[in-house]
């Protein structure tokens, strides 16, 4: 080696450096230390360098170069500052982009397949491998969803990185299915949006920095969700879909809901949130998740966030963590007491036992804690945390079951009362919709209670003699805008001064429902009632009614026959202003003159009650009575002289109700009698067979037999309308004569059995001597006798009455005369 290629020594600083020496020298150039900070291990008192500007970027330069050696800097408020030197929290590797591509792919396909099964539950029919199903559920609720989530994520990472953290994105959880077992609980899909790495060991900045990564995702997934929350309430149907069990009922958050209640109607909102097309359910989903990540519960961004915004060290302290324990209980014991929402009682639990748990409760790595967030910046913030908590909360019960889903016409906005003038016209308008969501096809039929006004009404724009039309509609559901019409002319209530009740009979799902309208006259008297009642006796009858008397007149009441007084007085006065209850008492036999041929109708109608005022007003009422028939005897007669008219014919037991049934067949050559035998003779056994059409004329009748059994009533229809009721009663035998109520002269007894039948016969006489020359005889089989017994005599001041009552082995034929002259008889 050559004197030119000597080698320099090198120099050696024979002062050795220690590990805080290294630290001093390296924190001097941005800070001047000033003494070691007690009770730390590695910690100075400081204060800015002459040639720093700002404490916040000497940290920031401080930290990048102590990276290097794995370790990090925190600057917390001291004399000016205390500088604490930490080991670098450990950094976890953070997922490839391969590796976070197929984690919101998988995603995506779970969110494809929750939004597939919303769909399905509107539609039963649809299948889950069907393309458009897919493609519908991928469009309007899976794409929306991640779309908002990923832009959610990589918003807060750019912003995590403007501060010098590297998060990655978030890692998005997901449910390919409803979470709705017995009853709904989470319809949603997403169950979770964690981060890739632990917050806990992510050193932060600043506070601000702190509270602008926190808040950043879940401010987007709540106002992102709102919007589409609306849109997809906008574009909803309000087309019931055809479902087949309880659907579930999801709530919008309270900012959604305020919107839309300028949009929609609360009524039609509830309704579509049934049915809620995919779009509105994807913003839900969003809305909800976003609010359960700025709840303050540990691990959660909002418990970051409240971090954030607190002091210094002021999360840390007992208290405030005693608090937010306290705040966690008592929130689980209303959620308990509202409804017990499940998902909100896991993160009540979760919440409570985190915020005790050394583990879960770590507070965020903040650097530099000297500067905190000045109050201008905090109040900011807390008012967009307080405004995303309040309006973005999802309810109490998010979802729930819908009750009633199925139920059927409401009718809780019909009224149960009318008052009418008479003399004017009027029209009664019914709302037609449903309780529950699933349209109905209703037919009604329509009946009165009262005389007055039993025809020459309208129904559905057409007028009926026999009453109301029957009115069938179509789809009628739970926002309906249908009507059920009904006009009432003024010719029909000029002379009506009585109540009457008109009922209106449906059904649903083969269950009869009815629904009764009182219409009460304005004028007084006034009947208070559309029937009188009565006693249950056929032989000395008490028939009472109560009257609505007018203030300031009086006058006095009298009956239309003779046959019926007031506790034996011809004349009952009425005091003005006084409401009274008016009995007329009937003398025997006269029970059995009540029924009156109205039309095609037959019924029990008391004679009519006459009111005279002493300013001379006549008014009258005629008023049918309640629970009386005519009585019908058991036998088998002769199908063509059953009955006077073709009708149909139903067997009804004791406290069914009476009326016609639905959809009943009017065409007798559809009839099935079920027992023709080949001479075309039949057998109708109404025990056997409690209803069917019947005719007295046609082939079906020539060599019929009608079997009447001994009890409950039989109810004859013609259409819709009934005819009459009648009592059954037991019989030894058959005669033509099956009316108890009385015998027409025009109408002969013929015994239709096989045995002869005895008739006795029992006579009486009121106030007259009586001329009718009857005896008890013998009816031999196939026998017939006529009375050729006049129902009035000598000038109409004698009446008489026939009617026979059966007894165990005979019958009973009773003939009684009532004088009914004024003047009296002569006896």
């Amino acid at each position: 080696m050559g004197e030119a290629d000597t080698i320099e020594p090198i120099r050696i600083d024979a002062e050795l450096w220690s590990h805080r020496d290294l630290l001093e020298r390296i924190i001097g150039r941005w800070f001047h230390i000033i003494d070691e900070v007690p009770d730390v291990e590695i910690g100075w008192q400081v204060k800015l360098a002459t040639n720093q500007d700002s404490a916040d970027t000497a940290l920031i330069a401080l930290n990048k170069h102590l990276r290097e050696l794995s370790w990090v800097a925190i600057l917390q408020e001291g004399s000016p500052y205390d500088l604490v030197i930490l080991p670098e929290p450990p950094q976890a590797e953070g997922l490839s982009n391969g590796q976070v591509t197929a984690i919101w792919t998988v995603f995506t396909i779970f969110l494809t397949l929750a939004g597939a099964a919303w769909l399905q539950l509107q539609d039963t029919g649809l299948k889950l491998t069907d393309a458009q199903l897919l493609t519908e559920a991928f469009c309007w609720f899976a794409l929306p969803i991640v779309l908002v989530m990923f832009i959610s994520s990589d918003l807060r990472r750019r912003i995590a990185l403007q501060g010098g953290v590297s998060l990655g994105h978030h890692i998005p959880l997901a449910v390919p299915f409803l979470m709705t077992p017995a009853a709904p609980i989470w319809p949603f899909g997403i169950i979770g949006f964690t981060s890739q790495r632990r917050m806990d060991l992510i050193t932060f900045s600043n506070r601000k920095s702190l509270a602008l990564i926190t808040i950043i995702a879940p401010l987007t997934m709540i106002v992102s969700g709102s919007i589409l929350t609306i849109v997809g309430y906008w574009i909803t149907s309000s087309i019931t879909p055809n479902f087949e069990s309880a659907p579930p009922l999801v709530e919008p958050s309270i900012v959604s809901e305020l919107v839309l209640g300028f949009l929609l109607s609360s009524e039609e909102m509830s309704l579509r949130s049934v049915w809620l097309h995919p779009l509105g359910l994807a913003g839900i989903s969003l809305t909800t998740m976003g609010w359960i990540l700025l709840l303050p519960l540990p691990g959660f961004p909002g418990d970051r966030l409240l971090s954030a915004l607190l002091s210094p060290g002021e999360m840390e302290e007992s208290g405030t963590q005693t608090w937010l324990f306290v705040g966690i209980l008592g929130a689980g014991i209303y959620v308990i007491l509202n409804g017990g929402f499940f998902p909100w009682l896991i993160l009540v639990g979760l919440g409570a036992w985190r915020r005790f748990s050394p583990e879960s409760s770590n507070t965020p790595f903040v650097l530099n804690e000297f500067v905190g967030l000045d109050d201008g910046v905090r109040n900011q913030f807390g008012i967009v945390l307080i405004a995303l908590l309040l309006l973005g909360f999802p309810g109490l019960v998010p979802v729930e079951e819908l009750q009633d889903w199925d139920a059927g016409l409401d009718t809780s906005d019909w009224p149960i009362e009318v008052t009418f003038d008479p003399g004017e016209s009027g029209i009664l308008v019914l709302p037609l919709k449903t309780q529950g969501i699933m349209p109905i096809d209703i037919d009604f039929q329509t009946s009165f209670v009262g005389l007055e006004v039993m025809s020459e009404w309208s129904g559905c724009g057409q007028s009926s003699p026999d009453g109301i039309n029957n009115c069938e509609f179509k789809d009628i559901g739970p926002s309906s805008n249908q009507h059920y019409q009904i006009d009432f002319e003024a010719e029909v209530l000029m002379s009506a001064s009585s109540s009457f009740i008109m009922v209106l009979h449906w059904e649903e799902n083969l269950e009869s429902y009815s629904h009764s309208i009182f219409f009460t006259p304005s004028s007084r008297p006034a009947a208070a009632t559309p029937q009188w009642t009565w006693d249950g006796n056929w032989d000395a009858p008490q028939y009472c009614i109560e009257l609505h008397l007018d203030e300031g007149r009086s006058g006095n009441l009298s009956i239309d026959s003779p046959l019926f007084s007031f506790a034996g007085e011809s004349i009952l006065a009425i005091s003005s202003g006084v409401n009274e209850t008016v009995c007329i008492d009937g003398v025997l036999g006269s029970s059995r003159t009540v029924n009156e041929l109205y039309g095609d109708l037959e019924m029990m109608v008391a004679p009519d009650l006459i009111a005279t005022m002493d300013d001379g007003t006549v008014i009258k009422w005629k008023l049918s009575i309640e629970k009386q028939h005519i009585q019908m005897f058991e036998g088998a007669y002769p199908a063509s002289e059953a009955f006077q008219r073709e009708s149909y014919l139903v067997l009804i037991e004791d406290g069914e109700s009476i009326r016609c049934p639905f959809g009943i067949n009017q065409n007798p050559e559809t009839v099935d009698w079920h027992s023709i035998d080949e001479n075309g003779t039949w057998v109708w056994n109404l025990s056997e067979i409690p209803q069917g059409f019947y005719s007295p004329d046609g082939n079906h009748s020539l060599n019929g037999t009608l079997i009447i059994p001994n009890e409950g009533l039989l109810l004859q229809c013609l259409g819709h309308q009934r005819l009459q009721v009648a009592k059954l009663q037991p019989a030894p035998t058959t005669i033509d004569a099956y009316s108890g109520n009385h015998i027409d002269p025009s109408w002969p007894i013929r015994n239709h059995g096989d045995e002869p039948v005895y008739i006795e016969v029992q006579r009486a006489t009121f106030g007259v001597q009586s001329s009718l020359n009857l005896s008890s005889f013998t009816l031999q089989p196939g026998e017939q006798w006529q009375t050729g017994i006049n129902t009035f005599e000598e000038n109409y001041t004698i009446q008489n009455i026939l009617w026979l009552e059966a007894s165990s082995n005979h019958w009973i034929l009773h003939a009684v005369s009532h004088c009914i002259a004024p003047e009296g008889c002569g006896v």
